[in-house]
């Protein structure tokens, strides 16, 4: 503020306004600071396992040596990650989606749970943000996602 304004005009009264409306912001900003500063660092390191894809119910499966192997992400990056852009087909990307899950066959696997596991891989930016942002628990079966 110039020191030479009359406290009387409005060029005064806006240039106090600016500083208040600074302050106040500035204000804001280091509580929010302090806030996050009370948070232990750990709590932001160590990622919170039942939050990844909350929307999608873990498939129960029987077998205890299940694992998704290379080939099979290796197939999905083949025929292109669904990204959410106004361009893409999204049921293409079904389609060839299926096509790659219904390609393996696995012992005490059904091929719900194999979909469901293997379906946010083929997903990514905006789609795969869709697919993070359902509510929690919210899809059990295969048919309620697609």
């Amino acid at each position: 503020m110039n020191e030479d304004q009359d406290p009387d005009t409005l060029d005064y009264f806006l240039s106090t306004l600016k500083l208040s409306e600074h302050s106040e912001k500035e204000e804001e900003h280091n509580k929010e600071l302090e806030r996050k500063q009370k948070h232990a660092i750990r709590q932001y390191a160590i990622p919170l396992f039942n939050e990844l894809n909350p929307g999608i119910v873990r498939p129960e499966i029987q077998t205890p040596q299940f694992e998704l192997k290379p080939v099979m992400f290796q197939m999905l990056q083949t025929m292109g990650q669904l990204s959410g852009m106004p361009t893409e087909d999204p049921h293409l990307h079904l389609h060839l989606f299926m096509e790659v899950s219904d390609s393996f066959k696995l012992l005490e696997v059904s091929e719900d749970a194999l979909r469901l596991k293997l379906f946010p891989y083929s997903l990514r930016d905006q789609a795969r943000a869709w697919l993070n942002s359902l509510p929690s628990d919210s899809v059990t079966t295969w048919e309620e996602l697609a």
